[in-house]
């Protein structure tokens, strides 16, 4: 059993891996948010976080570049699908369908992708289709380039099996869809945290035992929760500073294979990004958020205890 501090912090060589990662993150949302307004830098940092594990991993470049440009391409016209509830989900879906071939290959490493859509399609933030798509390819392309001129060591891919990974794509693409179209429709101001929390929180892991998938699960919503709450009352600067921090901490624990500690850093890490997109501005409002995320909570535990369903029925002789 490790001691106190080993519990807490992660491995020092995967911190030290973790932080240079998220200096070129921050780097590239800094430049992007400098030149296009701070709309299109969230944009960039969540695109960046989209395409940062795949560029990562062992495999060609350009995989995180395509990613990324068809990611950006989907948040620039959900800019224009502001006032059409059933496009934005539509188009919300799709941003998470495109991943497939990405989950395929290197595992569920990409589930901020239809945050990034439903952000670009909700007021939370007011980007363009150009700053939108631009923040995003920007990061897409900066991210991957940066990693491999620093020469950062290459991580070996964590596929799920195909059926899992069908279910896992169909699922997020048909929650985060559905989620943003029924908040959009019903007019709700933070419709967006819906998605959000869907997508932090349904995240499966290969060959997982159901004591530690449900650890995983419990780390997540609590640091959903929390990260909501926060997100909801600290000033954007300082939401932001402890993004930065929580993308640290979850990376870390990333490559060092701990997803139950990586999951709930990570999505702390979405939640406190997106409330830098949109300040709650009042106690309603930042009560709605913390509402409309349990919702979304609730709605990705029902939806991983499907996806954990197929693959055990995968698994079954």
């Amino acid at each position: 059993m490790g001691s106190p501090r080993t519990a807490l912090v992660p491995p020092m060589p995967a911190v030290r891996l973790a932080s240079t990662v998220v200096g070129v993150l921050v780097a590239v949302a800094v430049a992007v948010g400098l030149v296009a307004g701070v709309g299109a830098g969230v944009g960039a940092a969540l695109g960046g976080l989209t395409v940062v594990m795949v560029s990562l991993m062992s495999g060609p470049r350009w995989h995180a570049v395509a990613l990324g440009a068809a990611v950006g391409v989907i948040a620039a016209l959900a800019t224009l699908a502001r006032d059409d509830a059933l496009l934005l989900g539509v188009l919300t879906a799709v941003a998470a369908a495109v991943t497939l071939p990405v989950v395929l290959r290197y595992g569920p490493v990409c589930g901020t992708a239809p945050v990034v859509a439903a952000v670009a399609g909700t007021a939370a933030a007011e980007i363009g289709p150009w700053a939108a798509a631009v923040g995003v390819v920007v990061a897409a392309v900066a991210v991957p380039l940066a990693l491999a001129a620093l020469g950062l060591a290459r991580l070996p891919a964590t596929p799920l099996p195909r059926r899992t990974t069908a279910a896992y794509v169909a699922a997020l693409a048909l929650g985060s869809g559905a989620a943003i179209a029924i908040g959009s429709a019903l007019e709700l101001e933070h419709a967006l945290w819906l998605v959000v929390a869907l997508s932090a929180v349904l995240v499966p892991v290969s060959g997982e035992t159901t004591s530690r998938a449900r650890r995983r699960v419990i780390g997540t919503v609590l640091g959903t929760l929390a990260g909501a709450v926060l997100a909801s009352f600290l000033p954007t600067w300082l939401g932001i500073a402890l993004a930065v921090a929580a993308a640290v901490g979850g990376l870390a624990w990333s490559i060092a294979k701990d997803e139950i500690r990586g999951s709930a850093f990570t999505a702390a890490v979405i939640v406190l990004l997106a409330g830098a997109a949109s300040t709650a501005g009042a106690w309603d409002a930042a009560l709605q958020r913390i509402g409309l995320t349990v919702i979304g909570v609730v709605v990705a535990i029902a939806l991983a205890l499907l996806i954990a369903r197929v693959e055990r029925e995968e698994e079954a002789p």
